[in-house]
């Protein structure tokens, strides 16, 4: 029985070491591919995977000691290092070059897909080998248990001065909400920029559905102009975010994929509007626009309000493949509750934060970003019970489950808007709601089951692309307005330059939605997530999208659709009408060909003669 208990424990130290190899290393990839403000990702990796190890090593000595196959705590120690360092490395590099070099798009059974699970299972294989002679040294040298366990400690320690080393160096909180240097009473309008996460327009009060009470967000478009026919440039959130902050596309800016950060080449609506003299500030609770991922750039002061990790995590914990499992694991199996604020931090907590930052308000013009994520899932009973639908436990609920699901979105929707009218009827006690120009706008909207799936960032419909956008001018200028003609996302940034005089970046590629120039009669958008590749364009009449062979949503890779006859895009035209298509498809060429000469990656192109003059038809182009 001692010999057992000997091999075991020295299969738990060697399989503590290799998991918590693979951890620290993990969290290099995450250190030197994100802008990160703590590092404790790596202290939290080599316990995390360390522990996970040591149960795979325990278990191999169990199995190995059954099946005589090993004899002696040192080939315990060394295999079981080996062996977990190996299976770990392997599962976390095939998630992460799925994911980030090929957009979670690497079937096994391409050339290419062979070849890098080939690449992957050699490299394992020599992790195991380079490992486990290492491991076998030191028990020769030291015991298998003692060898074993200074490792583990040693390792812990290692991690642990890298993460406080690190964090001391080059990390810091994200930039505090500093009170504004002035605000509210300067010679410009002060700037509100609002993005609710994750609505549609159609469940707005304002824009037709009065089931839904959203009493905040009608009286804004009472005081402003509404804009009929707002549409998103993409269907997820950072990449229509970005688009909202530099208008630009998705394929210009090229915040398309899960690991893109947002470049610094580009200049933002806080860098234009602070080069202008004005105070800016941010306050947003959806990982995909935090510092991480330089979401900051421009503002004075940048708050990203994070949720309360799991397992004592932190931002850069949560970033590993393994804190991703576990939370996957507990959520569907193992959590009876649900609580907001281990998602998002809610409109009830984003406005504490920003309140405050707006009391201060005096003197000076400012510009502030307030997102608020509570239309996104968990769709939680309101009041909150602990009870709510996620999407990370049930991915696919049945069909069946739609007008149920909308009913809690519904309520969700119904939270935001309380503390949308508290946010107001402060800026009015403030003496800065008349003088400030509020957007009130969503990066993209919602699916319940319109075209067979739930949630967002997979599809090109309306559903998730036709978003509110309402906007406020100073001291009630064509309030009570409704506007019809399309506008994009990619307008919001010239539209709020240009109604307090601010000079529009020469790169913005959308429109000033309240100048004398014509509206686009186009809306392109594009979408690069997990595996679809989709691009679209819209026009007053017909819409065409198309999708690359074999998406994993199973979408037609040529859809036309008569949006006068067939408004909720249920009848693919594309095969009683292959000139219309053909027609569509080369105006989505130039709108793609324009995107890409304007990306900031990559080289400068030149737009032919030709394609000059249909952009300037579609009038995305002067």
């Amino acid at each position: 029985m001692t010999k057992w208990i000997s091999r075991i424990s020295a299969g738990a130290a060697g399989g503590f070491v290799g998991g918590a190899l693979v951890g620290i290393a993990e969290a290099a990839v995450v250190a030197a591919t994100s802008s990160a403000t703590e590092y404790w990702g790596f202290l939290f990796g080599a316990l995390s995977y360390g522990l996970f190890g040591a149960g795979l090593g325990a278990g191999w000595s169990v199995f190995a000691s059954v099946v005589r196959l090993v004899r002696d705590e040192s080939a315990s120690l060394a295999t079981a290092a080996g062996l977990a360092a190996a299976m770990l490395g392997f599962v976390v590099a095939r998630f992460r070059i799925t994911r980030d070099v090929f957009g979670e798009a690497l079937p096994i059974g391409t050339t290419t897909g062979l070849l890098v699970h080939l690449a992957l299972i050699a490299a394992a294989a020599g992790v195991f080998w380079l490992l486990g002679r290492t491991m076998k040294r030191v028990a020769v040298r030291r015991g298998a248990i003692r060898g074993g366990l200074s490792w583990v400690l040693s390792v812990v320690v290692v991690a642990a001065v890298v993460s406080a080393g690190l964090t001391g160096l080059f990390g810091g909180e994200e930039r505090a909400p500093a009170a504004p240097k002035g605000a509210g009473s300067g010679e410009r309008p002060n700037v509100v920029l609002i993005i609710a996460d994750t609505l549609r327009a159609d469940h707005v009060g304002a824009y037709g559905l009065r089931q839904v009470a959203t009493p905040a967000i009608d009286a804004l478009a009472a005081d402003g102009i509404l804009f009929e026919r707002t549409y998103a440039d993409s269907s997820w959130t950072r990449p229509s975010i970005a688009t909202i902050l530099t208008s630009l596309y998705p394929s210009s800016h090229q915040v398309m994929h899960k690991t893109d950060l947002l470049p610094d080449e580009v200049e933002t609506l806080a860098e234009a509007l602070k080069a202008a003299g004005y105070s800016t500030a941010g306050f947003v609770t959806n990982i995909n626009v935090a510092p991480s991922f330089h979401f900051e750039q421009g503002f004075d002061s940048y708050d990203y309000l994070a949720p309360d990790f799991f397992f004592g995590a932190t931002d850069s914990g949560s970033k590993l493949s393994l804190y991703s499992g576990m939370r996957l694991i507990r959520e569907r199996f193992l959590s009876k509750k649900k609580y907001v604020n281990h998602y998002y931090q809610d409109a009830r907590t984003v406005n504490g934060e920003t309140l405050p930052w707006l009391d201060r308000a005096s003197g000076r013009p400012f510009f502030v970003l307030i997102h608020y994520m509570d239309p996104h899932d968990p769709y939680f009973e309101i009041p909150y019970n602990g009870r709510a639908v996620a999407r990370v436990e049930t991915p696919n609920p049945p069909a069946s489950k739609a007008e149920e699901l909308r009913r809690l979105y519904q309520s969700n929707v119904e939270y935001m808007d309380r503390f949308l009218g508290a946010l107001f009827a402060e800026m009015k006690k403030a003496g800065v709601y008349d003088n400030t120009v509020v957007a009130f706008t969503a990066d993209h909207g919602e699916e319940f089951q319109e075209h067979g799936g739930w949630w967002h960032g997979t599809t090109l419909y309306d559903e998730v692309l036709h978003v509110p956008l309402i906007i406020k001018l100073p001291n009630g200028s064509r309030r009570g307005t409704r506007e019809r003609r399309i506008a994009r996302l990619v307008d919001v940034m010239p539209t709020l330059l240009r109604a307090v005089g601010v000079d529009v970046p020469k790169a913005c590629q959308g429109r000033d939605l309240l100048g004398g120039s014509d509206a686009p009669t186009a809306v392109y958008a594009e979408e690069d997530h997990e595996g679809n590749v989709l691009h679209a364009v819209r026009t007053e009449r017909w819409k065409l999208i198309l999708a690359n062979a074999g998406n994993p949503r199973g979408l037609p890779e040529v859809a036309l659709y008569d949006l006068q006859a067939d408004p909720g895009e249920t009848r693919n035209l594309a095969g009683e009408l292959p000139d219309r298509v053909a027609a569509l498809r080369a105006d989505l060429q130039v709108l793609e060909q324009a995107a890409a000469a304007s990306a900031v990656h990559g080289e400068s192109g030149d737009i032919d003669a030709a394609s000059r003059e249909r952009l300037r038809a579609l009038g995305y182009i002067q």
